[in-house]
């Protein structure tokens, strides 16, 4: 490698003595004609006005060197080149932490599934798009390998190829390569890109159409170059090894990490599977008392039915006394009514015969016989409004509360009436509904006695159902 501050060398041709004529040798008669004309040459310098002593020329400016850090700016790099760089000095290992801790993801990907291709690239992308965190990707590279080489030493091209050329190792490339890209002079990271386009073609695969063709190869490496590429190999080789092992070791560990979470796993598995077992058979026992239960409900519908049965044939032979009873009733009456019509026939004679005697009497006599109630038809029915019924009306509009007190005067004076359409509610003998509008119904029931009602309810006609079973239960 060139040395900046030595200085270049003549050429050899110049260095050379010119071969002298063949003839005769130089007489003094001869000779002295050139000591003649530098005598003269003296006496017109010293003749001549003297001249201001030039001032010394100005030493060349130092060249740039590379920050010592080692930062180097990745950005620049293309895609491909960034990666392969990455991929080539960094394991996998240290790919998928930087990923991890750079937080970077993949839509539609985990990045523990990535490749160790595909990590460099998402890794390449982060740096070209935020050049800052290249810093991170460096950190690695000096932890891993104690920093960049050469820090001190100027890099003129040629000296970037020789480094190039030293560092041809798998690990002594990711060195020469970061010695170059971090030389402050665009010219020195230049001699990278070609050997970047290369090993992107090894990797990735061959160069995309209209590429620009790689430079030609430096010259053959001398001696020292080759002692020093060959100090670098045995190191970069012994390094290898180092990290063989550690990669070895890490294998044997996650080989016995994976065993245990294997065996985790299957007992696991075990336990799940005499849970599982368990379970069925608690659901059998569950289906068998289901079923038993089942049969239990179904005896109890058949005893349940049958008492209905018993209860309605009770219910109707109740209502055939109370029809009885009401004709009774009704041929009493009609016997009152007889007499009653002819004690009125008689005392209308009277009343007649006592207007002709005594004008001025009858009207008080017909004042007092209009006051008298008339008597109830036998249809009619004393209601009872229960405490349920004033809270139902809660809620519904007046139009609804007026119809339902509506419907149970109508109740009252002739349950039978054929407007109210009075309905049996089924499974509750002695309940019935009464229509109070479209999707309203008044419930009652028949009280123990037979010459009044309760009024319930006042429900919607989807309620029904509920108010069914909500009764079965409260008897």
């Amino acid at each position: 490698m060139a040395d900046p501050t030595a200085k270049p060398s003549k050429p050899a041709a110049a260095k050379a003595a010119k071969p002298k004529k063949p003839g005769k040798p130089r007489t003094a008669t001869k000779a002295a004609a050139p000591a003649k004309a530098a005598a003269g040459a003296v006496k017109a310098k010293a003749n001549a006005p003297r001249r201001a002593p030039r001032p010394p020329a100005a030493a060349p400016p130092a060249p740039p060197l590379p920050d010592p850090s080692g930062d180097a700016p990745l950005h620049e790099l293309s895609r491909d080149g960034l990666s392969v760089l990455l991929y080539v000095a960094l394991l996998p290992d240290e790919t998928r932490a930087l990923v991890k801790d750079l937080g970077l993801t993949v839509p539609g990907f985990r990045t523990d599934a990535l490749s160790d291709v595909e990590r460099c690239d998402v890794l390449a992308d982060e740096i070209r798009a935020a050049p800052a965190t290249r810093a991170r990707a460096l950190d690695v590279l000096r932890k891993e390998f104690g920093g960049m080489p050469l820090p001190e030493t100027h890099l003129e091209p040629r000296d970037a190829d020789d480094l190039l050329a030293v560092g041809s190792s798998d690990h002594g490339l990711p060195l020469a390569l970061w010695r170059v890209l971090a030389d402050p002079v665009p010219g020195v990271r230049e001699r990278a890109l070609p050997v970047l386009e290369q090993l992107a073609k090894e990797y990735y695969g061959p160069a995309p159409e209209g590429a620009a063709p790689r430079d030609p190869g430096p010259k053959a490496p001398s001696p020292e170059q080759e002692a020093a590429a060959a100090a670098a190999r045995v190191q970069a080789l012994e390094k290898a090894l180092e990290r063989a092992e550690q990669q070895v070791e890490s294998v044997r560990r996650k080989g016995e990490e994976q065993r245990e979470k294997l065996q985790e796993w299957l007992k696991e598995a075990r336990a799940r599977a005499a849970q599982a077992v368990d379970e069925a058979a608690r659901a059998r026992e569950a289906a068998d008392a289901a079923a038993r239960a089942r049969e239990r409900a179904e005896a109890a519908l058949s005893a349940a039915q049958a008492t209905d049965a018993a209860a309605e044939a009770a219910r109707q032979r109740a209502a055939a006394r109370e029809l009885e009873g009401r004709v009774a009733a009704l041929d009493a009456k009609v016997a009152r009514q007889a007499a009653r019509e002819a004690e009125l026939e008689t005392a209308l004679r009277d009343a007649r015969a006592a207007a002709q005697a005594a004008p001025a009497g009858a009207p008080a006599a017909a004042g007092v016989e209009a006051d008298e109630p008339e008597d109830a038809p036998s249809s009619w029915l004393m209601p009872v409004y229960t405490r349920e019924f004033y809270d139902s009306l809660a809620g519904w509009d007046r139009r609804i509360q007026r119809a339902a007190f509506k419907q149970a005067a109508l109740l009252a004076q002739d349950h039978r009436h054929p407007s109210l359409r009075a309905l049996p509610l089924e499974g509750l003998p002695g309940y019935y509904r009464v229509r109070v509008a479209t999707d309203v119904r008044l419930l009652y029931r028949r009280g123990e006695r037979q010459n009044e009602i309760e009024i319930l309810s006042l429900i919607d006609r989807e309620d029904l159902d509920r108010y069914v079973r909500q009764a079965k239960t409260r008897q």
